[in-house]
C-alpha cells in the first residue's frame, strides 16, 4: 500500500474509532462487544471496503429475508453473507473521501446493532468459543480466533514452514511440469485461434498451468523456478503460433500436418504468408501473453510473498 492510501486508511480509522494496521493494511477493533475487521475487497480497489465479523447465534445461519431487509434499511451496504460464523458485509464502492467515511461509520453502527438485536455473539472462528477474539493475519486472509487457537495455528505454520524450506527442489522435475503446464496453455492458444480469437485467458491459462506444473513436480515453486517457467511460456507460445500455421496450411493445401508444420518455414519466406500478417499476429499472441500471465504471475509472487505469515493486527511482529 502507498504512503497516500495509508493516510486515507489512517484518516478512516480515525473517524471509525478503529485502529490502522500498517502491515497488513487493515483496519480492526472492538465495538459493541464484536471484534471487527475492515479492508479492500480487492487490492486493485481499495476503496471499496468490507467488514468482518465472527459472531454465532442459536439458530446461526442468517435467513435471506433479514439480508434483504438490512441491506433496504443501509443503503451503503453492497451485501452481507455468512460463511460459517464469519459474516462479511461489503459496502458500495464510493470514490469520495467523505462520503466513504461516513458510509463505513454508518455500516459500522448498523452492521453492530443488527448483530447485537439479532442474538449473536462475538466467537472464535477455529473453536467457535464465545468471547474476545484476536483479528490476525494469516497468509493473505484475515481471521478471528482466541489465544488458544492462535498459538495452535502459530505453531503449526511455524513447522510447516520449516518443513517446505527444508524440501529440495526438483528442478527436472519442475522443469517438467512446467512443460506439461504449457502444453496445456498451447492447447488454449490453438482452440481459441481455431475459433478466431485471440484472448488474454490463453495467457492466464499458459501462466498458471506452467506455474503449477512446476510447483507440483518440483516440490516447491522458487524465482528460479518461476524464471524457467517464463521462458517455457514464452518458447511455447511461439510453437503453438507455428502449430496453428500448419493447421491452416494442413486444411489449405490438403499435406498431412507434419509436412505443413516442416515446411512452413519456407511459406513464409516466399511469402507465401504475408510476412505482416505473421508478425502482426504473432505479436498481437505475445500482448494477450502479456496481459494475462502478468497479473497471474504477480498473484503467484505475492502467494509466496504472504504464505506462512501470520500475527495478530497490530500486536505482533509478522512471523514466518
Amino acid at each position: 500500500m502507498n504512503k497516500k492510501m495509508e493516510q486515507y486508511y489512517e484518516q478512516l480509522a480515525q473517524s471509525t474509532g478503529l485502529r490502522f494496521d500498517a502491515e497488513s493494511g487493515a483496519l480492526y477493533g472492538q465495538q459493541g462487544g464484536f471484534d471487527l475487521v475492515v479492508s479492500a475487497q480487492n487490492e486493485s480497489t481499495p476503496r471499496s471496503l468490507m467488514v468482518s465479523v465472527c459472531a454465532q447465534r442459536p439458530e446461526n445461519l442468517l435467513a435471506k429475508e433479514e439480508v434483504d431487509q438490512f441491506k433496504k434499511d443501509n443503503k451503503m451496504v453492497q451485501g452481507l453473507v455468512q460463511n460459517g460464523n464469519v459474516l462479511t458485509m461489503s459496502l458500495k464502492n464510493t470514490i469520495n473521501q467523505n462520503k466513504l467515511q461516513g458510509n463505513l461509520s454508518d455500516a459500522l453502527q448498523a452492521l453492530v446493532h443488527f448483530l447485537s438485536t439479532g442474538g449473536f455473539q462475538n466467537c472464535c472462528q477455529a473453536c467457535g468459543k464465545t468471547g474476545e477474539t484476536n483479528p490476525c493475519y494469516f497468509s493473505g486472509r484475515y481471521l478471528h480466533l482466541c489465544s488458544d487457537c492462535f498459538t495452535a495455528l502459530q505453531k503449526n505454520e511455524t513447522m510447516n514452514q520449516e518443513r517446505k524450506k527444508s524440501k529440495n527442489e526438483n528442478l527436472i522435475g519442475g522443469m517438467a511440469g512446467a512443460l506439461i503446464g504449457s502444453l496445456l496453455g498451447v492447447a488454449c492458444i490453438l482452440i481459441l485461434k481455431q475459433l478466431g480469437y485471440v484472448a488474454s485467458i490463453s495467457g492466464v491459462v499458459m501462466a498458471f498451468c506452467t506455474l503449477k506444473g512446476y510447483e507440483l513436480l518440483g516440490g516447491k515453486l522458487t524465482k528460479k523456478g518461476i524464471i524457467i517457467s517464463i521462458v517455457l511460456m514464452l518458447v511455447m507460445t511461439f510453437i503453438g503460433d507455428w502449430v496453428d500455421w500448419a493447421i491452416l496450411i494442413t486444411r489449405e493445401v490438403g499435406t498431412d500436418f507434419v509436412t505443413a508444420f516442416r515446411v512452413f518455414p519456407m511459406f513464409l519466406q516466399n511469402q507465401m504468408i504475408e510476412s505482416t500478417v505473421y508478425w502482426g499476429n504473432l505479436v498481437l499472441l505475445y500482448v494477450f501473453l502479456l496481459i494475462g500471465a502478468v497479473p497471474t504471475i504477480s498473484t503467484s509472487l505475492k502467494n509466496k510473498e504472504n504464505e506462512g505469515q501470520i500475527y495478530c493486527l497490530g500486536k505482533n511482529t509478522p512471523q514466518l
